[in-house]
């Protein structure tokens, strides 16, 4: 049984040829002794609900071009009246086309055109036409002038024969003593056989010659007419003075059964009352009463209401909770709905997916969210449309998902709501199915349709989309590719686009005692070993993950580790600076091997200590008092008086023993960039910020060296006091030996446009100057809107790029708005860049050759090893592994008592080591 109405889809003309067996909702019939098998050719491993399609597409069996030229379709008719309409149907081994005018029976084994009918439409189109659900012999095709549709014809199925031709009907017919006639307004099929409605509420039965009345419906406009579900009724909804009501009829006889009045099924609606059914089970029921959504479910029996709910038409404050059914979502979706099970359940497109929701119980079984699916698209912020398209016999769901550009198929376990397939529309086929496009399912495969209504919209001229140039299509019978072989993980490339599902190995962990206390937790690796601190708590693991010893940092239950040291070299201790009270007073030598301490002693004019630099396997401490001290066994020994207090300390690949320093000048505003020579940090040169870029720096900004190459230093101009803030960046480049600027940007005002890797994103590259690594050719990796790149400033050149919006888009993440991190790290003697991306709710991981910008590598946290860490987490890796620390900081704005956002359930980890390796081969 079909939808009553004519279908607004599209049609073509070269057809490639197909095979058939049986029909699942459109009516093919196959051999009786065909072995049953699966309805669709799944893969054994569901693909992922996130990132570009990855399997194969689907196959085109037979396409039909588009009709799009109508002045050599319909005469001299104005091409404006003409309501442009295509279809098809499957009936035994024949399918049958129409578009505009022409309709045609194709062999669906050979391919061959078998018949076109001589059928004149005197110089009208297609309205609409049967949609059987079996194999017939005869079929019915209503054609009009414009959306005046008066004229029934009736068409064998064997060889396209007219069997009848009403070129009008009478508008002077009567049925029982009352005018019946004129144009007809709905076809329904019921069990094999055409049923037409006429502008006044009569029913005809088609014939193989002229249409019979057979009965009147209680009113002669409907807002909707559909049959339910089961096929045994016919609901309608209607404004009969002073209501709405919603009739229902028995079919085939269409004797009525049962009318609900709207007051009964929405309390409080209104004289202006407007009731929309839905076509998937039409005893459900909506209506809009001022500004909310209000929706009925009805007894199909009596009528009666079952369940009902209702939700604000504006969108809400906050993003709805996870497995919230979002009613308003699915009342703008509600012709597009779908039945399901025997429990009267409907499966409805959402603004994120799909759902499957029961009124009676109030209760959604399941909703998925394909809102992380990666589509081509030719717009800058595509619009995605889910599109529920039928049920197979054996209970899967089949849905299309287009965005204007180009379309999909999917495939959904209508129990479970599990993505089970994911199939792409060739790009060279997709023209003319990528904007909501009509489908009908069969054994082998689907037909999609063009839908014109749709696509005329979209394409009209006054959106930023083009109509595509090309072949435009409007039927297309596809195929569903068989999956082919699973590939071992082992044997997989490294994607470089969407979700990864190999999980980084869990070594160690470390859980929080309270994840709402600050507990300063880090780890540093020695080379052979990894120390980590939470609170007062050391402990050591090697690389494997084996604990070699634990202990405590000293004997205060309450220190906390302030700054720890970052050994270049295999070493064989760590120094930490500690918290005792409110300040880094404590220093204490701990060795790696077995943990024991060397308590160092910080004089009392040295204030505090709270930040440690390395250099050559020397540990060097600056104080408050501006001094720079090298550890001498259990004492300090100065080194050096700085003359500033560096806002920022950093390295340069270019020059190891140079160490580049920025601090604000304690009058005047402006800033200083100084370098100094380790061991012995005496200074090299000096430069004023107001020097380097042209003019001071606003007093709430800060200029800013690399982290990857301090003799790279950025600022910002402006204050952000909102989004019509004007700001601008400059970026410079400084000689080692003389701090004079080598190369630079200028100073450029933002402007927030598409990314583009090619060129450099000036904001993207001062904002994130902190995560960036270098090498001694001056170049640096760092962040981009949109990837991580390899940039030479004083070359102006990309080395390499790579793109990493696929992978971030396709992160598990929450319904929430949630914040992307990204960190950068050197590995494997600094031929690897390891990059870690945590977005609140997940984290992954990724190698990336530094020399080729190729990606070598990619992990995710398993979500039983990563709560805690998926928050900014700090990294510390080494060949092969990586330790992770909870961000104290991050994870308390995040989650912490004051955040908006409840924390995830279950333990929560301070530290987590990880194995970096490639999938190994399952053991036999």
């Amino acid at each position: 049984m079909t939808r009553l109405g004519g279908y607004r889809w599209t049609v073509r003309r070269t057809w490639v040829g197909l095979a058939c067996s049986a029909l699942l909702l459109a009516g093919c019939t196959g051999g009786e002794d065909e072995e049953k098998k699966a309805s669709l050719p799944l893969p054994d491993k569901p693909p992922a609900a996130a990132g570009p399609a990855t399997g194969p597409a689907l196959e085109a069996k037979a396409l039909f071009a588009a009709a799009d030229d109508l002045e050599e379709q319909v005469g001299s008719l104005d091409t404006a009246l003409v309501e442009r309409r295509s279809g098809a149907f499957i009936s035994g081994s024949t399918a049958v086309g129409y578009s505009v005018d022409d309709i045609s029976g194709y062999d669906l084994e050979s391919g061959d055109q078998l018949w076109t009918a001589k059928l004149d439409l005197k110089g009208g189109s297609v309205c609409f036409v049967s949609q059987p659900d079996r194999a017939v012999k005869r079929f019915t095709v209503v054609y009009g002038d414009g959306t005046y549709c008066a004229s029934v014809a009736t068409v064998r199925v064997a060889d396209g024969k007219v069997l009848s031709n009403m070129a009008e009907q009478d508008l002077g017919a009567t049925f029982e003593g009352e005018p019946a006639g004129g144009a007809f307004e709905n076809l329904l099929t019921v069990d094999g056989k055409d049923y037409l409605i006429d502008m006044r509420g009569v029913v005809w039965r088609a014939t193989a010659k002229e249409p019979e009345p057979i009965a009147r419906l209680k009113d002669d406009s409907y807002f909707d007419l559909f049959p339910s579900a089961d096929g045994t009724l016919l609901v309608g909804s209607r404004l009969s003075d002073p209501e709405c009501n919603v009739d229902a009829y028995e079919l085939p006889s269409f004797e009525p059964v049962w009318t609900t009045p709207g007051a009964t099924a929405f309390p409080d609606q209104g004289a202006d009352c407007v009731v929309s059914l839905s076509p998937g089970d039409p005893t459900w029921a909506m209506q809009q009463i001022g500004s909310t959504y209000h929706m009925t479910k009805l007894d199909p029996a009596s009528g009666k209401p079952l369940g009902s709910a209702e939700a604000p038409t504006s969108p809400p404050e906050k993003p709805l909770e996870e497995g919230t059914f979002d009613l308003a979502s699915a009342a703008n979706q509600f012709d597009r709905s779908l039945a399901v099970g025997k429990k009267g359940e409907m499966i409805f497109a959402q603004a994120r997916g799909l759902s499957r929701y029961s009124l009676e119980t109030k209760k959604q079984t399941w909703e998925l969210d394909l809102t992380q699916l990666e589509q081509a698209s030719d717009e800058r912020f595509p619009l995605r449309t889910v599109l529920p398209q039928g049920l197979t016999a054996d209970g899967y769901l089949v849905a299309t998902v287009s965005n204007d550009t180009t379309t999909e198929v999917i495939a959904v376990d209508a129990a479970k709501g599990t993505l089970v397939g994911r199939w792409p529309l060739p790009e060279e086929y997709a023209n003319g199915f990528q904007v909501e496009p009509g489908a009908t399912l069969y054994e082998d495969g689907l037909v999609l349709t063009r839908n014109f209504e749709s696509w005329q919209r979209t394409f009209d001229g006054v959106g930023e989309l083009e109509a595509p140039e090309g072949d435009l299509f409007d039927i297309g019978v596809f195929t569903f590719p068989e999956p082919g072989e699973e590939v071992a993980p082992q044997d997989r490339p490294v994607p470089t686009a969407g979700p990864i599902d190999v999980d980084a190995e869990p070594l160690a962990s470390i859980e929080a005692d309270d994840p709402d206390a600050t507990s300063s937790v880090g780890a540093v690796y020695t080379g052979s070993a990894v120390v980590t601190y939470v609170g007062n708590r050391l402990q050591a693991y090697d690389t494997k993950g084996k604990k070699t010893w634990k202990g405590t940092l000293g004997d205060d239950p309450e220190a906390r580790v302030c700054a720890a040291s970052d050994p270049d070299r295999k070493a064989t201790s760590i120094l930490l600076s500690y918290r005792e009270g409110d300040r880094c007073t404590g220093l204490m030598r701990v060795g790696s091997g077995k943990g024991k301490q060397v308590e160092v002693d910080v004089p009392a004019a040295k204030k505090s200590v709270g930040r440690i630099v390395t250099h050559d396997g020397t540990d060097f401490v600056i104080a408050e008092d501006d001094t720079i001290n090298r550890v001498d066994g259990d004492r300090l020994v100065e080194v050096a008086d700085l003359g500033l207090t560096p806002y920022y300390w950093q390295r340069t690949p270019e020059d190891p023993s140079l160490v580049v320093v920025s601090a604000k000048d304690a009058k005047g505003g402006d800033w200083t960039v100084q370098a100094f020579r380790a061991p012995t940090f005496e200074k090299v040169w000096s430069a004023k910020a107001s020097a380097l870029f042209g003019k001071k720096p606003d007093a709430d900004n800060t200029v800013s060296p690399f982290s990857g190459n301090g003799l790279w230093v950025g600022v910002t101009f402006g204050t952000y006091t909102g989004p019509e803030s004007k700001l601008s960046d400059s970026l410079v480049k400084l000689d080692p030996a003389t701090g004079k600027v080598v190369a630079k940007t200028g100073t450029k005002e933002r402007a927030y446009g598409e990314p583009d890797l090619t060129k450099l994103d000036l904001t993207s590259a001062v904002v994130g100057g902190y995560a960036s690594v270098g090498f001694e050719d001056g170049s640096v990796v760092m962040t981009q809107n949109g990837g991580i790149v390899r940039y030479s400033l004083e070359d102006d050149e990309m080395l390499w790029t790579v793109d990493t919006s696929s992978i971030e888009t396709s992160m598990e993440k929450a319904r929430r708005g949630t914040y992307l991190t990204e960190d950068l790290q050197l590995t494997d003697g600094g031929r690897s860049v390891l990059v870690t991306l945590s977005n609140e709710v997940s984290t992954e991981l990724m190698t990336i050759d530094a020399k080729s910008g190729k990606i070598t590598g990619r992990w995710k946290l398993g979500a039983d090893a990563r709560n805690g860490l998926q928050v900014s987490p700090d990294v510390t890796p080494w060949k092969g592994g990586v330790a992770l620390t909870r961000n104290d900081y991050s994870w308390s704005s995040t989650y912490g008592p004051d955040a908006p956002n409840d924390p995830p359930k279950g333990p929560v980890l301070d530290v987590g080591l990880f194995a970096l390796d490639k999938p190994a081969a399952p053991k036999d």
